[in-house]
């Protein structure tokens, strides 16, 4: 349990900074506005992920652990050449392993993934940059940085956890920017179709309320059919129908989830574990992405854009079986920056609290033996899993929070 309390300790002593930083807010937002953004985003990057990289990994010589090991063997073996579900097994995306495997070549060592992940937290950061700031002022943006650098959320989920959900924000917030660069739906249809081949299966999901809205449907969908084929005329031949193996996430049983909470109180009788759940989790999530879409669709792009992710992945967070809490990491970015009034203790105390939980709970359930909840005495049959099942229903609700929070018109992009 070393690193469950760990993570906590860590936890803590973010919130302890932010709650500082917080008491100096109207101080540092006044400091921030006169000074350049990129380089103020750099000094962030350096003190909040490249030094604590540095004492983790290379002071303490903290060896990865977790997802970093998955990660290592499919990068090490995509760097040498080998064929993606052929010959090494990937949740991911086809051309995700091979991303990894190019930063290996450069540093051939586990801890090399953790620093591209931070490299990528940072890309991140300074795309979002470019996506909000004709929202808000450049000191309200850059203060808002500060926070999300500190939060435990994707401090820990980034640096100890080493997760690479931020990335799938990153590609789309990045393809809008391009759209309004270059004035044409089909770059912007291209670079989300990348997103879709460098990261998750789920990363289509966000394409379904965006298509909706899309007023020029076919040049919107031409590039993607066409990347799409060319994918699957390369895969098809080497790999044959294994390509479809990030498809077997969804058969992976993970919490929380509102499923998997409700279950001992109807006696293991709803059927968790089986496909109807899924099909379940999916509708909800989509169906929640599209309703926000529309609500917003009159105004601001970005605002929608921003508001839809944080719906649907939140709901995805709590309905999807094959989903956890660390998925906090993929809305993390619009939730700060597009939906938090910063100026709201409400908001902040259950952002703050949230934040800890869902860092905590991964190692909490996984260390408690990934316990199946079939009836209300299996809770009650030991403290730990008393702790972890409040904490997961503690997660479900507060998702539930963020998720009407975002929905709401009435909440306006905190400035």
């Amino acid at each position: 349990m070393s690193i469950v309390y760990g993570k906590l300790a860590i936890s803590l002593l973010c919130t302890i900074l932010v709650l500082i930083v917080l008491f100096k807010q109207h101080y540092i937002t006044s400091k921030l506005e006169d000074k350049n953004a990129k380089s103020v985003l750099g000094v962030f990057w350096i003190v909040f992920r490249l030094l604590p990289f540095i004492a983790v990994y290379l002071i303490a010589n903290y060896p990865p652990t977790s997802d970093v090991n998955g990660f290592w063997d499919e990068a090490s073996k995509a760097s040498m050449g080998q064929i993606v579900y052929r010959d090494f097994w990937s949740p991911y995306s086809p051309l995700y392993a091979y991303f990894l495997g190019i930063w290996l070549k450069i540093w051939y060592d586990p801890k090399m993934i953790v620093l591209t992940m931070a490299a990528m937290d940072g890309v991140a950061i300074l795309v979002s940059w470019h996506f909000f700031r004709s929202f808000q002022t450049k000191g309200a943006f850059l203060f808002k940085a500060l926070i999300y650098f500190i939060l435990p959320g994707s401090l820990v989920l980034c640096i100890i956890g080493a997760q690479e959900d931020v990335w799938m924000w990153l590609f789309v917030a990045l393809a809008y920017l391009v759209r309004e660069r270059t004035l044409r739906v089909e770059w912007y249809a291209v670079v989300l179709a990348l997103g879709l081949l460098f990261t998750k299966a789920i990363f289509v999901l966000i394409l379904v309320p965006i298509f909706l809205i899309e007023r020029q449907k076919l040049r919107f969908m031409a590039p993607m059919l066409l990347i799409g084929a060319v994918s699957l005329a390369v895969l098809y031949p080497l790999v044959g129908m294994e390509f479809m193996q990030p498809m077997d996430e969804a058969k992976t049983l993970r919490a929380p989830n509102i499923p998997a909470i409700i279950n001992p109180w109807f006696n293991n009788q709803i059927g968790v574990g089986e496909k109807f759940w899924n099909w379940v989790g999916l509708v909800l999530s989509v169906g929640m992405g599209i309703l926000t879409a529309l609500k917003f669709k009159t105004g601001q792009y970005r605002q929608m854009l921003s508001r839809t992710w944080v719906v649907l992945f939140a709901t995805m967070m709590i309905v999807q079986q094959s989903a956890y809490s660390n998925y906090i990491f993929l809305f993390l970015i619009p939730l700060v920056f597009g939906v938090i009034d910063w100026k709201n203790k409400t908001q902040i105390t259950i952002l703050l609290i949230y934040n800890i939980l869902c860092v905590v709970h991964p190692s909490l359930w996984w260390r408690a033996g990934m316990p199946k909840y079939l009836s209300l005495s299996d809770i009650t049959s030991s403290s730990l899993f008393m702790i972890d099942y409040s904490t997961q229903t503690a997660i479900i609700i507060l998702t539930g929070y963020f998720i009407k929070l975002a929905f709401s018109k009435e909440n306006k992009l905190a400035v």
